[in-house]
C-alpha cells in the first residue's frame, strides 16, 4: 500500500531530473519490465510508452511544437496517473460482474462514429495509432466505466426539492427562454420553383400549408411545412430575419447549400423568464452533475487508499 499522492509529488522530481538525461539509460530497460504493479496486476513498460507516446502526440498538437523538460514530467506523470485509474476502475468492474450487450455497443460505435465520413474516421484512427477493432475495444471500456460508475456512485446520489429550489433563487439570471417563434417552412431544390411559388402566395391562389405539402422537400412538408417554436441559434444563421417578421409575414427568398427557402411566421413569443417547475429538470442536472463529481473523486480516492500499487520510480525515472 503506497500514499499515491505523495508518490505522486515523488515521482515528478524524480522525473524533472530524469527527463533531461532520461533517453541516454532507456536502452537498458526492457518492454517487459513492470513499471506499476496495481493490485498483483503488473504494467509493462511497453504498455506504459504506447500510451505516453500517444499523448505526447495529442499534447504537440494543442500545445507548443519544442515541450520543455517540466512538461514532459507534467505529461509522464498524466500518463501514470491515467493508467492507474483505468486499471483501477477495469479490476472493479471485472469484480462486480459488470457488462455490456453487443446492442449497447453497436449503438455506442454507431452514435461515436456519427459524426464523421469515413474517410475522416479512418485518418483520426490513424492519428491516434490505433485499430479499428482497439477503437472498439475503448468504446467498450468507456461503457463499461460508466455503467461502474453509475452504479456504485451515481446511483447513491440525490438532489431534493428544497436544494433545487433554493439553487433556482439563488440563480434565476441563468434560467430565461430566448425569443421564440412558430414558423412553417418551404424548400425546394431551384430558383425557378421557389418563385412560381412566391407567386402564387402572392396571388393567395393557395395558402402556405398547402404549398408546403405539394411541393416542399423538407420532412415537415407533410405537416404543411410547420416546425413548432424554435429559438434564434437552433437554425442556420441564414434563417435569422424570420425573427424580424411579424405574425402571418412571409420571408423573402432564402437561398442555402440545402435549396431555396421561404418561411411564413404564425405566433411569437417573447424572452421571458422561467419559473422554477420549467427550470426544474435544468437545475436538477446542475446539481446531480457537480454532486456526481464530487461524489466519484471521494470514491476514488477511497479505492486507491484500500489498493496495493507499486510504482518502480527507478524504472520510471529512466524513461
Amino acid at each position: 500500500m503506497i500514499n499515491w499522492f505523495k508518490g505522486i509529488a515523488l515521482g515528478l522530481s524524480l522525473c524533472l531530473i530524469s527527463c533531461s538525461n532520461g533517453s541516454s539509460s532507456s536502452e537498458e530497460l526492457h518492454g517487459n519490465d513492470a513499471i506499476v504493479i496495481i493490485n498483483h496486476e503488473e504494467i509493462s513498460l511497453e504498455q506504459f510508452k504506447t500510451e505516453f507516446k500517444l499523448q505526447k502526440k495529442k499534447f504537440r498538437v494543442h500545445g507548443s511544437k519544442e515541450t520543455t523538460s517540466e512538461e514532459m514530467a507534467w505529461l509522464k506523470n498524466r500518463v501514470l496517473e491515467q493508467i492507474i485509474h483505468n486499471s483501477l476502475l477495469s479490476q472493479e468492474v471485472k469484480r462486480n460482474g459488470i457488462g455490456v450487450s453487443q446492442e449497447e455497443l453497436n449503438e455506442a460505435l454507431l452514435k461515436t462514429k456519427s459524426g464523421y465520413s469515413e474517410d475522416s474516421f479512418q485518418k483520426q484512427l490513424a492519428f491516434e495509432g490505433l485499430t479499428y477493432k482497439e477503437w472498439e475495444n475503448s468504446i467498450e471500456n468507456n461503457l463499461l466505466i460508466n455503467k461502474l460508475i453509475s452504479n456504485l456512485v451515481n446511483s447513491k446520489v440525490s438532489v431534493s426539492d428544497s436544494e433545487m429550489r433554493r439553487y433556482f433563487e439563488n440563480n434565476e439570471s441563468k434560467f430565461h427562454k430566448s425569443e421564440q417563434v412558430k414558423a412553417l417552412h418551404i424548400m425546394v431544390e431551384t430558383e425557378e420553383e421557389i418563385r412560381t411559388i412566391q407567386k402564387e402566395l402572392q396571388s393567395k391562389q393557395k395558402d402556405f400549408s398547402a404549398l408546403a405539402r405539394e411541393f416542399s422537400l423538407g420532412p415537415e412538408g407533410v405537416r404543411g411545412g410547420d416546425l413548432g417554436y424554435f429559438e434564434a441559434g437552433q437554425m442556420p444563421e441564414e434563417f435569422d430575419n424570420v425573427f424580424k417578421l411579424k405574425i402571418n409575414g412571409v420571408s423573402d427568398i432564402i437561398r442555402t447549400p440545402y435549396g431555396f427557402h421561404l418561411f411564413k411566421v404564425e405566433d411569437k413569443v417573447e424572452e421571458r423568464k422561467m419559473s422554477f417547475e420549467e427550470s426544474k429538470k435544468q437545475v436538477e442536472k446542475i446539481l446531480l452533475e457537480e454532486l456526481q463529481g464530487s461524489a466519484f473523486q471521494k470514491w476514488l480516492v477511497q479505492l486507491k487508499e484500500k489498493s496495493e500499487i507499486e510504482i518502480k520510480y527507478d524504472l520510471f525515472e529512466k524513461i
